[in-house]
């Protein structure tokens, strides 16, 4: 009986097979979970035990073709007669005793089916679409403080990830520069991220397009602004079930093509803009993660 466990990235799987003396398979089982080593012990135990008490419900070996029988022949000529023995005709040796039989030769141990294991379950678990929900405040992405939702939907593998974010922001300010204002901001992320363990990093694409909604002395009612980043993120991944995670983390970018609020629409002129984007701006983000 051999009985091994091996990680194979964020699983465990146990395997455990059963020989005879030549080396010929009679029984093999397996599981996996995914770091509950506990759990895995005790199922591999309860199968072993399984298989070491059920042995009266196995089918037994198949026997081995009897010899065939020699058709007995008549007595007669089976015993031929015997003359008298006499000085001339002496009597012949007594016969040797036949060989004793041979020793049946000890029982092959049944074959069982090996069970059905869990490894197409480790294969469907490779790969799973998920879908995330999160509260996100951001710093440097709109005038002052913004807040929002975020919606996700991507691909995980159990050592990486790849998704789409969509997240809709609004500036907490209602000035700039005494200026009564509303700002909010549409962004799409790509993100591409590595998992180890809780853990998890990733590299972010952010598109940004930020509308502003001025008030007198400004003539525009509204006007939108194109921004560009590129950064990092860095969180945890904190699993409640297999299905269901939450999650925090924190995203920082460098901006690239910044936008900027102006005190008229397409005046391109020094000094004449609110706001404009800082060079580096920050995100915090808290949800919820689901395999779909």
């Amino acid at each position: 009986m051999t009985a091994t466990i091996e990680r194979h990235r964020d699983e465990l799987a146990a395997s455990m097979f059963l020989r005879d003396s030549n080396g010929r398979g009679l029984w093999a089982d397996g599981f996996s979970t995914r770091n509950d080593c506990k759990r895995l012990v005790a199922a591999m135990a309860l199968s072993l035990a399984v298989l070491l008490d059920d042995t009266a419900e196995l089918p037994a070996a198949p026997a081995s073709p009897a010899a065939p029988t020699v058709p007995a022949e008549p007595a007669e000529q089976a015993m031929p007669r015997e003359e008298p023995c006499s000085p001339d005709r002496p009597c012949p040796p007594p016969p040797r005793p036949a060989p004793a039989p041979a020793p049946p030769s000890r029982k092959t141990p049944p074959v069982r089916a090996p069970a059905r294991s869990s490894a197409p379950a480790v294969a469907a678990e490779r790969f799973r679409w998920v879908a995330g929900l999160d509260a996100v405040v951001g710093l440097g992405l709109t005038p002052g403080v913004s807040a929002g939702p975020a919606l996700s939907i991507g691909g995980r593998w159990p050592a990486w990830s790849v998704a789409l974010e969509v997240r809709g922001l609004s500036s907490l300010s209602a000035e700039i520069e005494e200026v009564p204002m509303a700002a909010s901001l549409i962004m799409t992320n790509a993100a591409v991220c590595l998992h180890r363990h809780v853990l998890f990093a990733c590299g972010v694409l952010e598109l940004g397009i930020l509308r502003a909604e001025p008030e007198v002395p400004l003539d525009a009612a509204s006007f939108l602004n194109f921004g560009v980043g590129l950064g990092g993120r860095i969180g945890i991944d904190w699993p409640f079930s297999k299905s269901l995670s939450a999650r925090g983390y924190l995203d920082v970018a460098q901006v690239l093509t910044g936008a900027a609020i102006g005190r008229r629409p397409n005046l391109q002129l020094p000094g004449s803009a609110l706001w404009s984007s800082p060079d580096v701006a920050g995100t915090l983000g808290l949800g919820v993660m689901a395999s779909l």
